[in-house]
């Protein structure tokens, strides 16, 4: 059953936050050209990032807005989804879009040691559905650097609920630590879960685990490649999982 009148609540409290914060300084900012931006308003940073998976392709673009003396962090993320149903063989394609926006917040801020925390909330469109909102995506970011390490935490919350009562929310986490052997290579370990809450809950847990591998492609230019063994798998699958990200910043 569709709550088409929360539906509507939630999406006009998300357009009024982006009101709130200045649409025109932010929504606009994000999708205009770098060049253009670093002469109008110098400390913007950004950063794009492409990933292949077992779920698709991604696409995500992001920013920092400096604003007031608070750091804005925004998101704009675009992925085209093939859904595969393992009991009947049927299949589709999704076209979905995300918007997240945040803060940056920094703990620790030192010569050999940084810590940051980006607490986030995100909408995203089903473009292929009916109703437009698709989920909510609170979230948080947690960036760790010191000398020759780095760490990375995500935790996200997909809340789909709130649009359509019939399906399921979900947690999901990602972390990696890696030491960099020189300032090409970075190697370590990385781990992600993802817990479903349904009704009933059946093996609600995935959980995949293995290696990472940076490698610096150029300047501000980085090559990341994930190969891991997912826990919960069909039969006669072999567990073999992985991710493939580029990355450039500027």
């Amino acid at each position: 059953m569709k709550t088409n009148a929360l539906h509507l609540v939630v999406t006009l409290l998300m357009i009024g936050i982006l009101s709130i914060i200045g649409p025109s300084s932010i929504l606009a900012d994000a999708h205009e050209s770098e060049g253009e931006m670093s002469e109008e308003k110098p400390g913007v940073s950004g950063w794009f990032q492409i990933d292949i998976d077992s779920l698709g392709s991604y696409f995500l673009i992001g920013a920092s807005h400096p604003i007031g003396g608070i750091s804005i962090a925004s998101t704009l993320y675009i992925n085209e989804k093939h859904d595969f149903n393992f009991e009947d063989g049927s299949h589709r394609h999704r076209y979905l879009g995300e918007f997240d926006l945040g803060v940056t917040v920094p703990v620790v801020s030192s010569d050999s040691l940084s810590l940051a925390l980006q607490p986030m909330v995100g909408i995203g469109f089903d473009y292929t559905g009916e109703d437009g909102p698709d989920s909510l995506f609170p979230q948080i970011f947690a960036f760790l650097n010191a000398p020759n390490i780095t760490f990375f935490h995500w935790t996200i919350a997909t809340v789909s609920t709130v649009f359509d009562d019939t399906r399921s929310n979900e947690l999901y986490n990602r972390s990696y630590l890696t030491y960099s052997l020189n300032e090409t290579i970075a190697i370590g370990p990385q781990f992600e879960t993802v817990f479903v809450f349904a009704d009933p809950l059946d093996k609600p847990l995935k959980l995949n685990l293995g290696g990472r591998i940076n490698i610096g492609y150029g300047k501000a230019n980085t090559l990341g490649i994930y190969v891991g063994y997912e826990t919960k798998k069909v039969d006669g699958d072999s567990g073999l999982t992985g991710r493939m990200n580029f990355m450039r910043f500027w």
